[in-house]
């Protein structure tokens, strides 16, 4: 943002973009999957900026571009919580659980999301044995994304043999990622995966910059696999995941494994999973009852932190997020109509239709507080009669019920949110096994 503002007055932002739009258009015919990214953003810019004009008038020429936008994202966190659809209610969806040896693969998955960032980060107590075998660097322009595999011995799941490789799409961490993020038109998907349902083909969009860079990895990708099912006949198991746009890119591409025209006898013959973390949506219906048809399918999660906002980023989400944030400015709505007989009491925000979904079993991580008793000893905290201790609700949600949620928070996406979420998930699991062994 400070380079925007150093670059630019204030009110040519917005029009900045659309002339970017328009002198690059004439470049879109050299097919450049970079070159379409880059239109598709500056179109996306231009568009939400006309409703943000506002925001960059009030910016002042001095002070932490940081501070700023921070202010804002408040701003719009404390808008939301006036409507109960901001968070999840109680009697929303269905508790969800796992066994531990699941729970363990989830963790293991996402601090995989997680190394493939920076595989010397620390990552807190790893549960299973992960055993690093390779990481390929991304492009320079962005459409191909880095990824890493990794192999896990043994999965004590019921149903599950041999060895598990997991493969890791790393997320966002360039200029050039925000720009194929920012390309969300919808694109036929066909040309990366088939689909038929009861003998028909379903007609199936997603997000053109995923799918373009699903498209250009998946040979390496495919090549990688083959060597290492090659290498260690041991391995039965492959599980897809990524955190944010990685999730989003796993996700296309387990699809391409799954729904394969010409199926690698070697591939064919391991169970596919797939686990993302606070995945933006990708394709235009969802597909996870689909996926689950199929009798050789594994884990098919798509695990969120209540409030993360990138789990609900398609268009017309973030169009809605524009208008709720103009509305606490006391400013008429650009994009939905509805939203201007919204009244502050109101009990939800109005939401338009989702371009994109999900794909697996959506599963919301919510914290809450609780009151346990304490044991008793010399200092003071132990002395008391209760202490409030943080617990995790796993909430199973539908995509109808996941399409009403008003998640505005971008601090519960940032990748050490679901590495905690995760450790306490894995802890709680095997507490509550250990509970029931003992009654």
């Amino acid at each position: 943002m400070a380079w925007i503002r150093k670059a630019l007055p204030r009110r040519t932002i917005q029009a900045s973009a659309k002339s970017t739009v328009t002198a690059s258009a004439s470049m879109s015919d050299c097919n450049l999957a970079s070159v379409q990214a880059s239109v598709a953003a500056c179109a996306a810019v231009a568009d939400l900026t006309a409703g943000l004009d506002f925001v960059f008038d009030r910016l002042g020429d001095e002070g932490d571009p940081g501070d700023e936008l921070q202010y804002h994202l408040d701003q719009l966190c404390e808008q939301a919580e006036r409507y109960t659809d901001s968070s999840l209610q109680d009697n929303a969806g269905e508790e969800w659980s796992c066994s531990p040896g699941t729970g363990e693969l989830i963790r293991a998955a996402c601090q995989c999301a997680v190394m493939v960032y920076d595989q010397t980060q620390p990552i807190g107590v790893k549960g299973f044995d992960i055993e690093p075998v390779l990481h390929r660097s991304p492009s320079s322009m962005g459409t191909v994304k880095a990824y890493s595999m990794w192999k896990i011995p043994f999965t004590p799941i019921p149903g599950w043999s041999g060895k598990t490789l997991v493969i890791s799409i790393r997320g966002t961490a360039t200029v050039m990622d925000h720009m194929v993020n920012m390309n969300g038109k919808p694109k036929d998907a066909s040309t990366l995966f088939k689909i038929l349902s009861k003998g028909q083909p379903v007609n199936v969009q997603s997000h053109a910059g995923f799918l373009g860079c699903a498209q250009d990895m998946i040979p390496t990708v495919t090549a990688d696999v083959r060597r290492q099912l090659l290498a260690d006949e041991k391995i039965r198991n492959i599980v897809f995941t990524g955190h944010s746009a990685g999730g989003a890119v796993a996700s296309l591409v387990f699809l391409h494994f799954l729904f394969q025209q010409s199926p690698d006898p070697w591939i064919s013959n391991c169970k596919p999973s797939l686990i993302t973390f606070g995945s933006p949506p990708v394709t235009s219906i969802s597909l996870t009852d689909i996926c689950k048809d199929s009798s050789s399918i594994g884990v098919l999660l798509s695990i969120v932190n209540e409030y993360d906002m990138i789990s609900r980023a398609d268009g017309p989400y973030l169009q809605s997020v524009v208008d709720l944030y103009r509305s606490r400015h006391g400013l008429p709505p650009v994009f939905n109509s509805s939203a201007a007989t919204a009244e502050r009491d109101s009990k939800s925000w109005p939401l338009r239709l989702p371009t994109f979904h999900l794909l697996g079993d959506i599963v919301v991580l919510k914290l809450h507080l609780v009151d346990l008793p304490s044991v008793q000893g010399d200092d003071a905290l132990s002395q008391a009669s209760t202490i409030v201790v943080p617990t995790l609700k796993a909430v199973k949600v539908s995509p109808q019920e996941f399409a009403k949620l008003l998640f505005c928070d971008i601090s519960t996406h940032r990748r050490k949110a679901y590495i905690e979420r995760m450790e306490m998930l894995a802890t709680q699991l095997w507490d509550d096994s250990l509970s029931l062994k003992q009654v």
